[in-house]
């Protein structure tokens, strides 16, 4: 089942501006999508598109099988940006319960929802305590967990482990995927930090200059950026790179060493990474255009 879907999804702003240009695009019910780019390239005008808080200058975006415009989408989707903000005087129960009446969630309901969340974010027993007195990361988590307090189908992240050290952003990173596997939520992640989006996302979007440059899951954008097959063959006193057609003429290069006295101590196919492709589809282009 389609859970995002646009049609050369376009908008100008009045400056003239061109932040997303005919972006067309399928996102998958329950998929993890990453849209990656530098900052400017249009990921957060994408995300506000999608989530319906801004209208398109030309194109289409259906979200859940709606109008990503019309009301309905709101209550099916949650958006947790890189600002995000909830009210540092209050304690953490007291701001979900908050913003638990504004979707509208019944009381008991709703209690038994933030216990949930809290106890899955390790918060239980700090539930007390002033959201102002927690670490970045904790916030982080709080945040997240007010974005599924109405158990949304579609979860639009902007940039959400910025501002945490590593170790932080790890665990909101793996927090994300297991939440999105329990919750049955279908993340739409955008973001420049490629290593976090490659360790739970599943497709992937490289965005430059408001227009997709990639689109495709880690095996098939490095199978598309392979220019040739080669094999790097250490040996004890050097490597060598040896390009091939298919995998049986691995074993006719090992053998050619071989023969000539050489000592193989590893072989190992080159393969680009998803960095490189990045790299190559999205630095690369945009210093053409400079």
């Amino acid at each position: 089942m389609t859970a995002i879907q646009t049609d050369r999804l376009t908008k100008i702003f009045s400056n003239n501006i061109t932040a997303v240009s005919e972006l067309t695009l399928d996102v998958q019910q329950g998929q993890v999508f990453g849209l990656l780019g530098p900052n400017g390239s249009g990921k957060t005008t994408t995300v506000r598109l999608l989530n319906g808080t801004l209208n398109p200058s030309s194109g289409k975006s259906i979200v859940l099988g709606q109008d990503s415009r019309e009301e309905g989408v709101r209550s099916l989707t949650a958006t947790l940006v890189e600002e995000a903000r909830m009210y540092e005087h209050m304690s953490v129960v007291d701001n979900l319960r908050f913003f638990a009446r504004m979707y509208e969630l019944p009381t008991e309901e709703a209690e038994s929802r933030i216990k949930e969340l809290l106890e899955r974010m390790r918060l239980w027993e700090k539930r007390s305590l002033k959201l102002g007195s927690f670490s970045t990361g904790m916030k982080k988590r709080v945040y997240l967990a007010r974005a599924l307090l109405h158990s949304p189908k579609i979860l639009f992240l902007d940039e959400p482990t910025s501002g945490l050290d590593p170790e932080a952003a790890l665990e909101v990173t793996d927090l994300i995927r297991k939440l999105t596997v329990e919750q049955d939520v279908s993340v739409f992640l955008c973001t420049h930090n490629l290593f976090l989006a490659e360790r739970i996302c599943d497709m992937f979007g490289f965005l430059l200059h408001g227009k997709l440059q990639a689109v495709g899951s880690k095996r098939e954008l490095i199978e598309a950026n392979m220019k040739e097959n080669k094999v790097r063959i250490h040996t004890v006193s050097s490597h060598y790179d040896c390009s091939f057609s298919g995998d049986e003429e691995i074993d006719d290069i090992i053998k050619t060493f071989q023969k000539k006295g050489e000592k193989i101590v590893e072989v190992r196919i080159l393969r680009p990474t998803l960095e490189d492709v990045y790299f190559q589809t999205v630095k690369g282009k945009n210093s053409e255009q400079k």
